[in-house]
């Protein structure tokens, strides 16, 4: 998945500006991308929501410290998503592999439910405070 281009960044504007304009573009990307990735079994959204998330927590990474403490906790939840999503996805790549070995199967199929449980948990326990934080954050920028 193609990351979003981002419209009007002012290369004479402070960075703070720019930065918000990046991490708003890559926001609205995840948070658009995270509705069919919740489902079981979405693994190409489940894959390009964790693209989002990785872009978004780069950008975070770089440009946090003028966005304040709400970007560090956006960073740490895209960080732990990122993780999640991508256990996730070892786990859909591994199952072939495991095909006729029985025990191996059961083990993956039982770990990516989990994994599954454990990301839509952070996406409907943390995400959208965490969001709406980050959002008002990027408004005084």
């Amino acid at each position: 998945m193609r990351a979003r281009p981002v419209e009007g960044l002012d290369p004479a504007a402070p960075l703070r500006t720019n930065a918000a304009r990046i991490v708003a573009t890559r926001l609205t990307e995840l948070r658009e991308l995270a509705e069919s990735a919740l489902e079981p079994g979405a693994v190409e959204a489940q894959h390009d929501l964790r693209l989002a998330a990785k872009r978004l927590r780069y950008v975070l990474e770089l440009t946090g410290p003028c966005l304040g403490p709400e970007a560090d906790v956006a960073r740490r939840l895209a960080k732990r998503l990122q993780g999640v999503l991508g256990d996730l996805h070892d786990c859909e790549a591994m199952l072939p592999s495991a095909a006729g070995i029985p025990s191996l199967e059961t083990l993956l199929r039982t770990r990516r439910e989990l994994l599954l449980k454990e990301f839509a948990e952070l996406w409907r326990e943390q995400a959208e405070a965490t969001w709406l934080g980050l959002e008002r954050a990027l408004a005084v920028a």
